[in-house]
C-alpha cells in the first residue's frame, strides 16, 4: 500500500498564518471595541446621575432651602493669593507624602460629597480613607461623591466662572499629562500608589476621580443653563470627547482625561448662555 502524503507548498504555509492572525487580530479589535462601549456606558452612568441630582438641587433651592455653596466676598487677589498657596501645598505634600496626600484628597471629596447622606457617608469615606472598604463601595463611595459634589457646585457658581475654571483645569491637565510632572514629583514607585488611589480601573482605561468630578460639575452647570435638553447635549459631547481620548490612548501609554471632553462639553454650555 502506498502512503501518500501532501505536503503544503509555503505560500498555503503563509496564507494558513496569516489567516490565523488576522482572525485574532479582528477578535482582539471586537474586545477592544467592547469594552470601549463598557466604558462609555460607565462614563455616562455617573453624568446621568448628576443631571438628576442638579434638578433636585435646584427644585430644593425653589422651595425655600438652602442648597448653595456659600462663595463669599473674595476679591481677586484673595482668590489668587489662596490658590497660590493650595497648589504650594499640594506640590510639598506630592514631594513628601504624596500616598497620604492622595488619600487625604480623595477622602475630603467624598466626605463632602457623601455629607447628604448622614451617617452612612461620612462612615464610608473614613473606611475609605483607612483602606477598609471592598474595592466595589470604594468605587461606588468616589463616584457617587464626585457626582454629588460635581452637582452642588455646578449649580453652584456661575456659568461664566465655571467655564474658565474647566477650561484652565483641563489646560492644566493637559500640561501635568504631558509633562509627566506628578512622576517627576513623586517618583515612579510612589506615582503607582498615588494612580491607584485617585483612580478607577475601567475595562480598557483608567480614569481619575477628578475627571468624575468635573464632568460632573459641566453638565450640572448645563443643567441650571438650558434644562434637561442642554444637560443632554452636554453628555453627548462629554462621551464623545471621551470616546476620541479613549482611542488616543491605544496609542499612547497615557492622556490627559479632561482635554478633550471638557473643551467639547464646553461648546454646549457655551451656546446655552
Amino acid at each position: 500500500m502506498v502512503v501518500i502524503q501532501v505536503v503544503p507548498e509555503p505560500l498555503d504555509l503563509y496564507q494558513t498564518e496569516h489567516s490565523v492572525t488576522t482572525w485574532a487580530e479582528f477578535l482582539a479589535e471586537e474586545r477592544r471595541s467592547l469594552g470601549i462601549a463598557k466604558d462609555l456606558v460607565f462614563i455616562a452612568a455617573p453624568l446621568l446621575a448628576s443631571v438628576v441630582t442638579a434638578a433636585i438641587v435646584l427644585s430644593g433651592r425653589t422651595a425655600g432651602f438652602s442648597t448653595k455653596i456659600e462663595t463669599g466676598n473674595y476679591d481677586i487677589v484673595t482668590s489668587t493669593l489662596v490658590s497660590c498657596l493650595l497648589i504650594s501645598g499640594l506640590v510639598y505634600g506630592l514631594k513628601r507624602h504624596p500616598g497620604q496626600l492622595a488619600r487625604i484628597v480623595v477622602a475630603c471629596i467624598t466626605i463632602a460629597g457623601t455629607t447628604p447622606l448622614g451617617y452612612v457617608g461620612i462612615s464610608w469615606s473614613v473606611k475609605g480613607y483607612y483602606g477598609s472598604l471592598s474595592q466595589r463601595k470604594s468605587n461606588v463611595l468616589v463616584i457617587g461623591s464626585a457626582t454629588l459634589l460635581g452637582a452642588l457646585i455646578g449649580t453652584s457658581l456661575s456659568p461664566l466662572f465655571t467655564i474658565t475654571f474647566l477650561g484652565a483645569l483641563a489646560l492644566m491637565d493637559f500640561l501635568v499629562v504631558e509633562t509627566n510632572l506628578l512622576t517627576r514629583l513623586t517618583g515612579t514607585q510612589r506615582y503607582g500608589e498615588v494612580l491607584s488611589l485617585t483612580t478607577l480601573p475601567l475595562e480598557t482605561s483608567l480614569v481619575g476621580l477628578g475627571d468624575f468630578l468635573a464632568y460632573s460639575i459641566l453638565v450640572a452647570t448645563s443643567f441650571q443653563l438650558g434644562g434637561l435638553i442642554g444637560a443632554l447635549k452636554t453628555i453627548a459631547f462629554v462621551l464623545c470627547g471621551a470616546l476620541i481620548t479613549l482611542q488616543i490612548t491605544r496609542l499612547r501609554s497615557k492622556t490627559a482625561g479632561l482635554a478633550i471632553p471638557i473643551s467639547l462639553g464646553i461648546i454646549s454650555v457655551i451656546l446655552g448662555l
